[in-house]
């Protein structure tokens, strides 16, 4: 399939817009979780209990307390995790780690 760039564009600009004019179309429930986050600043008790079933057993989560706990934690980690994915790094800083074959 051949596209030119204005098609590119209109898909490109189309997907973008997509999350924000639909927000729970399509998403995984770890990117549920971060809209929520960066709508509301928490994750939803639903989300929470999702989230908490796809992994197995609720265990001391059933617990309000506990699973209150969880759902604040799980909104720092989602914050936390935004602001590590978008720290600036230089092109030209040498990476920790090299592999070699």
């Amino acid at each position: 399939m051949n596209t030119n760039r204005r098609e590119f564009t209109k898909l490109l600009g189309a997907s973008a817009v997509a999350p924000l004019a639909a927000p729970a179309a399509g998403l995984t429930l770890w990117e549920r979780a971060e809209l929520e986050v960066q709508q509301t600043g928490e994750v939803s008790p639903e989300l929470t209990r999702a989230l908490l079933d796809a992994q197995g057993s609720r265990g001391i989560f059933e617990e309000p307390e506990h699973f209150e706990v969880l759902r604040a934690a799980l909104a720092r980690k989602i914050r936390d995790h935004r602001i590590l994915r978008s720290f600036p790094l230089p092109a030209d800083i040498e990476p920790l780690l090299n592999f070699e074959a």
